[in-house]
């Protein structure tokens, strides 16, 4: 909904300004604020509780909500950029008095506006004669059961009686063993109850044992065993006994451990029977008291099976809409009352849609969504028909559009990937690929969601996507917008009309253009005063980007003179910017980024493709007494791709919180070595969980690796496979790729204990001959990547035995590796194994025959893209 995103973007504003002010920037009156902020926070609150069954209402109401918020806006950043500006002309001039009054009497009128649009809140509120229909907030619950016990809240208020029932059936006379289960729709607040419980101290003092293990969709028997007898303690040789043994072994070690003891374990997010089969037989009936509580899902429940009939008829059996309506109420109140609300609103849609078209059906998934995700669903109208999604990019967008709600303790990334997590459990987008740590990589929708995103989006005024055809077809009609999505497969003649019409935009804040194919340069086609998001596939000149002092995500790719036409000359203005994305053009020169980097505090990405940076040392500053004073970036978070980073005190104390970093060491200046750089202290960044490295061997063995390290990319170092031991001993390393040679040599033969969490290996590009591995070397290993290894005799037999492994793909490699591939999958298959997918692709000379552009798309539809 425009009306919530447009007061989560005003609370940000607030937040940003008040935080981190911009050093011309007057302070704002404190008084003004306060009343700015409970006024979001009254009209949040409503927007987020309540759906009125009168839209028209509702919706008139919204529309009110959105103009109070943007003129805040408008008024708050317009004094922002007059101040900047006027600074950046004559840094010592006054401010008048006229100015700083005016400023203060239109935010005045907003405030105003806001308070009477609160009293309407309340009155209807009051109303009677309008049916209010409460919804569940961002982590309500509606209803769980432990065998008839019911659960009313997700907090500590109102559990009494549940904590009770489930402490008299884990601690009650009854001494054999017994196996109880907390059955309940997901998010409803099951784990909230039972940590409770498991935590008590009549639980901990009634117990010898405790375990609680967690257990994931794509489960292992061999992960819950591991899980179980590490809870326990059950750890002899620092974990590496139990990751040795099989799954037998672990079972009988298992049963050892629980036998003669009195334990209690739980079994948290069981997703199906399999999981508990696998260990039952092996926890013993000691018939001393001993407890199992299992966590399940619950089925429909009898009062509900009516109207879920309803909505099922009402649904027409289109697949998708049944699938979306499900996902809906996967995540609702479970009340007779809801759904049959639902239900109506399936008839209604149902006839409204004469021709049997489903669209009206989908609209409800989008009517019923919780108010935080709505502005996050409607914002998939800006990628394209049948686009892959990157997650990264995703997130990046909404954080800087400002529509994310902040949670306390959590980073406005971390919220974003739950909100993708969410739309994704009610079926409104699709996960495309994976990437670490089972995180989601890259994301679908189905065509019809997003004309559903596109019709509401453009009907809220929420966003304006200039297409071939279609309700925006009118480019005279987008001088209000805010948010102007141009995409390629528009008209070069109808390009022309909207790049006109924009030149009257003036309240324009994101602008994402893909231009036509053989567009040359542009210019800004408007008035870029006030613009926050500015996503371009062609350059433009640097001086109108010193201009968008509002700034906070740009990506654009820059042209080959990149070192005469620098957009990153100056960036002292840019108090606001998070995110810089710069993509190559041909030119891999490095580039040198301004001193002024060091002085923007809402830095949280910073990225070239197709080339390198320097970066400057901090600047030697004292503040006025003396005392040494400097910015912390602590909200950097990305660093890619930097030129012989330099890892001194004073560039780690500034960037504590990074997690992605790209490096390449290649060219020391004369006199700069690796003392110089001092790659050693690389250790120092305990947050770090992606890195780059490109640079040659010596440089490797004189430096260390931060233990947090989760993924690792080895490019060109040309480390030996003996010297690989350097990461073989990170404990959490999940993700090790291997590019153009990072390691050579004809043999490899792992050490045991080494790669213990591993779970994807890429090798591209080597003269590895003989590979000597069994199914002890990786044993949580799920994907294997071969590329271009046109030595390789074939790959390890015990490679197949992993449990864990889901797929092998090679592309480009010697004739005996496929044939071994293959032999690899049909034992398996002779096992029982059917899982276990293995890709073969030859490639031959593709190079010399595929022009670039196609052989990126092909590279774009394989289920592991691979770099061009």
């Amino acid at each position: 909904m425009a009306a919530y995103a447009a007061l989560l973007s005003l609370g940000h504003i607030l937040d940003q300004i008040s935080q981190h002010p911009p050093r011309q920037m007057a302070v704002l009156d404190k008084v003004q604020i306060d009343s700015l902020l409970e006024n979001i926070t009254f009209l949040q609150d409503f927007l987020e509780e309540f759906s009125l069954t009168r839209v028209d209402e509702i919706q008139a109401l919204g529309e009110k909500i959105s103009r109070s918020a943007y003129a805040a806006e408008d008024i708050i950043e317009c004094r922002v950029v007059d101040q900047i500006l006027e600074d950046s002309e004559a840094e010592t001039k006054p401010e008048t008095e006229s100015s700083s009054t005016l400023f203060c009497q239109d935010l005045q009128k907003v405030i105003e506006e806001l308070g009477s649009t609160k009293k309407d809140v309340m009155k209807i509120k009051g109303n009677e004669g309008i049916k209010i229909v409460q919804q569940p907030k961002r982590d309500a619950t509606a209803g769980s059961s432990i065998r008839g016990a019911s659960i009313s809240k997700n907090n500590m208020v109102g559990f009494d009686e549940d904590l009770i029932q489930i402490m008299e059936r884990l601690t009650g006379d009854e001494s054999n063993l017994q196996i109880h289960s907390v059955v309940g729709m997901g998010g409803i607040g099951k784990t909230t109850l039972v940590r409770h419980v498991f935590k008590s101290p009549l639980i901990v003092h009634h117990f010898d044992l405790h375990a609680w293990v967690t257990i994931s969709q794509q489960y292992s028997v061999h992960e819950i065993l591991s899980g179980l007898l590490k809870a326990i303690g059950v750890l002899a040789g620092g974990g590496e006994e139990i990751t040795q043994k099989n799954d037998n072994e672990l079972r009988l070690l298992l049963h050892r451990s629980l036998f003669n003891r009195r334990y209690l374990i739980v079994m948290d997010d069981i997703w199906s029977i399999e999981a508990w089969d696998g260990i039952k037989r092996f926890i013993p009936d000691n018939n001393n008291g001993s407890r199992v509580l299992v966590f399940g899902q619950e089925s429909c429940p009898p009062e509900l099976e009516e109207a879920g009939k309803k909505i099922v008829r009402n649904c027409w059996g289109l697949p998708l809409a049944i699938v979306a309506i499900g996902g809906l109420l996967s995540k609702s109140s479970r009340t007779v009352e809801y759904w049959e609300y639902v239900a109506n609103d399936t008839r209604t849609a149902v006839n409204m849609e004469g021709d049997g078209d489903c669209f009206g059906i989908l609209s409800l998934s989008y009517k019923h969504l919780p108010v935080h995700l709505k502005p996050c669903f409607l914002y998939m109208a800006i990628f394209p028909e049948d686009c892959v999604i990157s997650i990264s990019r995703l997130v990046k967008l909404w954080v800087a559009e400002g529509i994310l709600k902040p949670i306390s303790s959590r980073s406005l990334e971390e919220i974003a990937e739950d909100n993708v997590k969410d739309l994704v459990h009610r079926n409104l987008v699709r996960v495309h690929t994976y990437g670490t740590s089972n995180k989601i990589k890259t994301c679908t929708i189905h065509d019809l969601l997003r004309d559903l995103c596109l019709r509401e989006a453009q009907k809220e005024k929420f966003i304006f996507v200039a297409m071939r055809q279609g309700v925006d077809d009118s480019p005279t009609s987008i001088n209000d917008e805010r948010r102007l999505i141009i995409n390629r497969s528009l008209k070069e003649e109808k390009y022309e009309q909207v790049f006109g019409a924009m030149n009257s935009t003036s309240c324009t804040r994101s602008l994402i253009c893909c231009s036509l194919r053989n567009a040359t340069f542009m210019k800004l086609p408007i008035s870029p005063r006030l613009l926050r998001l500015l996503n371009m596939d062609d350059f433009y000149s640097y001086e109108e980007v010193l201009c968008l002092v509002n700034l906070r995500y740009i990506a654009f790719k820059a042209p080959i003179s990149l070192d005469q036409l620098n957009p990153l000359k100056s960036l002292s203005s840019l108090w606001n910017l998070q995110t810089i994305h710069i993509a190559g053009m041909g030119s891999e020169r490095p580039m040198n980024l301004p001193a002024e980097i060091w002085e923007m505090p809402q830095l949280r990405h910073l990225k070239r493709n197709d080339g390198d940076f320097y970066l400057p040392d901090p600047p030697s500053t004292k503040s006025k007494n003396g005392s040494r004073d400097f910015s912390v970036l602590k909200n950097l978070q990305t660093l890619y791709n930097v030129r012989n980073f330099r890892c001194t005190d004073k560039v780690i104390g500034r960037i504590p919180n990074i997690k992605n970093l790209g490096i390449t060491y290649r060219n020391f200046a004369p006199g700069h070595g690796l003392d110089h750089h001092e790659v050693n202290k690389l250790v120092h960044l305990c947050n770090l969980e992606s890195l780059l490295l490109n640079c040659d061997k010596d440089v490797l063995q004189n430096l260390r690796f931060p233990h947090s390290l989760k993924e690792l990319t080895l490019s060109s170092c040309r480390l030996s496979w003996e010297d690989l031991t350097l990461v073989g001993s990170l404990p959490h390393l999940e993700v090790l790729k291997l590019k153009r040679y990072g390691v050579q040599g004809p043999e490899w033969n792992p050490v045991e204990g080494e790669f213990l969490k591993l779970k994807s290996l890429q090798i591209k590009g080597t003269n590895l001959e003989e590979w000597i591995a069994d199914s002890s070397h990786f044993p949580r290993l799920e994907n294997l990547v071969l590329q271009y290894a046109r030595d390789l005799k074939e790959i390890p037999c015990g490679i197949g035995e992993i449990q864990t492994l889901k797929s092998i793909l090679l592309e480009g490699c010697s004739d005996s590796a496929n044939s071994s591939a293959k032999e690899i999958q049909e034992e398996q298959r002779n096992l029982g194994n059917d899982d276990l997918q293995v890709h073969v692709r030859l490639f031959g000379n593709w190079k010399q025959f595929l022009p670039a552009f196609n052989r990126k798309r092909l590279f774009s539809t394989l289920e592991y893209p691979v770099d061009s």
